[in-house]
């Protein structure tokens, strides 16, 4: 897996500024880390630093055509995943692409739920599988993989505050009291102070937001966001 967060990479290599955004958008709504370029030459140079596992790659570049770039990326990576993506459809064009390195075709115009299934599919063939986020407005929870993004950006918590940040996600809908959140993250059988509670709070204010988690008088804490949403 090339990412550190576990979650799956993928590059867009095309050149129309606004497909190329479109795709964007789409990925990174379905849970993927996304990196994108317009220059075929610029994906080459960068191959190695980025370290993608699927590479969306159009074929009708102005630098150069994608089954160049496909090479040149074979060989930097025999195992990085192809995607071919372009207007051509003839068969020859396919089998070009085919011969260049890539691992599978799609056509323009396509469905993006097409893509998003060539994508998975690809994915499952190196075992990778993306996990599913638990959202609330701009907070992002990968419960398997103990990974927490905030603002597109990854943020780096402790077991139990990640323990904790997962509790109160669940309980989203209501405010939860010290003692719930003791017996829930620190067992039944903690004898400690509940201030406990109090300072681990203050380390995901720290971490996230000042404004994340409210406090609610007289009966706990609470956290703060959107409706809460699940990517399937």
């Amino acid at each position: 897996m090339s990412s550190t967060s576990n979650i799956p990479k993928i590059m867009i290599v095309e050149d129309d500024r606004k497909l190329r955004r479109l795709i964007e958008l789409e990925l990174q709504h379905a849970g993927y880390s996304v990196v994108t370029y317009e220059s075929g030459i610029d994906a080459i140079e960068n191959f190695g630093s980025e370290k993608p596992d699927l590479v969306i790659l159009d074929i009708m570049l102005p630098d150069t055509d994608g089954y160049e770039v496909a090479k040149e990326i074979r060989k930097l990576s025999p195992d990085v995943l192809i995607l071919m993506l372009t207007a051509l459809g003839m068969k020859k064009d396919k089998l070009t692409g085919f011969e260049s390195g890539a691992d599978d075709y799609l056509t323009k115009p396509f469905d993006n739920e097409e893509l998003l299934a060539r994508i998975r599919a690809l994915l499952r063939r190196k075992h990778i599988s993306i996990s599913t986020p638990i959202r609330l407005g701009n907070l992002e929870v990968y419960e398997d993989k103990h990974v927490v993004l905030f603002n597109g950006r990854e943020v780096d918590l402790s077991k139990t505050e990640f323990e904790l940040l997962l509790y109160l996600l669940k309980n989203h809908s209501r405010a939860v009291s010290k003692e719930e959140i003791l017996d829930a993250v620190w067992g039944i059988d903690y004898y400690g102070s509940d201030n406990t509670v109090e300072v681990y709070i203050n380390y995901l204010r720290k971490k996230l937001s000042p404004d994340i988690i409210k406090t609610v008088r007289g009966i706990g804490y609470k956290l703060v966001g959107e409706k809460l949403e699940t990517d399937h």
